[in-house]
């Protein structure tokens, strides 16, 4: 089974795309992947939900959603997290691009985190290369389930190394491989780190960035097939509780 933990509906691209869902589907049938996790960000907490449960309504078989939260709303995002999770939603999307200027506190992501615990839902958390921060988080709410997307940079590959020590260093701490820019980093990972963990995704959507590309950069390897099933599918299953 091959499940990509990480696709948009609304992108966070320089031109915020919104990606058709049926496109995205037709790009995992390419790709022979049988579920996608989605999320739209780049928009207000609420706006933002409605988006993706449209997108997953009607493709439940094939399209799992995640809830987005802007942390700067304050109550009314944790607010809406529980909401959308009553909807439906398994996960729960963070990133700290949408601040609006302001730096990241424990103020702003603490309550955040620990909502999704007591939910039982995993954070995929996008800290723009900040590592110290959920080097800190993991330790304070160690309920929480986080995943960090793009093997903690899409770009800095010795960033890469610095998020290999936090995710070996905290139990409750994953790496996605999505959009990463060095397709050896994921090599090195699993030298690091084992399998698991690791958990695969594409960071695609639509049309927008085929996860046919992303695949590739991990079944490249030649893994051991137990190990590459578990980051394929098993270590998300597990976060998001298998109920298929």
């Amino acid at each position: 089974m091959i499940i990509d933990s990480h696709v948009h509906v609304k992108g966070g691209d320089t031109y915020r795309r919104e990606l058709d869902p049926d496109r995205t589907i037709y790009r995992m049938d390419q790709a022979g992947i049988d579920t996608s996790i989605v999320f739209s960000i780049c928009l207000p907490s609420r706006a933002s939900n409605e988006m993706t449960l449209r997108a997953v309504r009607g493709r439940e078989e094939r399209l799992i959603p995640y809830a987005h939260a802007v942390p700067p709303e304050g109550a009314i995002a944790l607010q809406e997290v529980r909401r959308a999770v009553d909807q439906g939603c398994r996960g729960l999307k963070l990133h700290f691009g949408e601040l609006q200027g302001q730096e990241p506190t424990d103020g702003l992501f603490l309550p955040l985190l620990e909502l999704a615990a007591s939910l039982h839902v995993p954070v995929l958390l996008d800290c723009n290369d900040r590592p110290e921060y959920p080097d800190r988080w993991a330790g304070v709410v160690p309920e929480a389930n986080i995943i960090i997307p793009h093997l903690g940079s899409s770009r800095d590959q010795h960033m890469n190394w610095r998020f290999f020590d936090v995710a070996m260093r905290h139990a409750n701490i994953w790496l996605d491989t999505s959009y990463t820019s060095g397709p050896w980093m994921i090599k090195d990972a699993y030298d690091a780190l084992g399998p698991a963990k690791l958990i695969w995704g594409s960071d695609g959507g639509g049309d927008y960035y085929p996860p046919l590309i992303e695949l590739a950069k991990i079944q490249v390897w030649e893994f051991p097939p137990a190990d590459l099933e578990r980051m394929l599918s098993g270590n998300i299953l597990a976060l998001i509780g298998d109920r298929r």
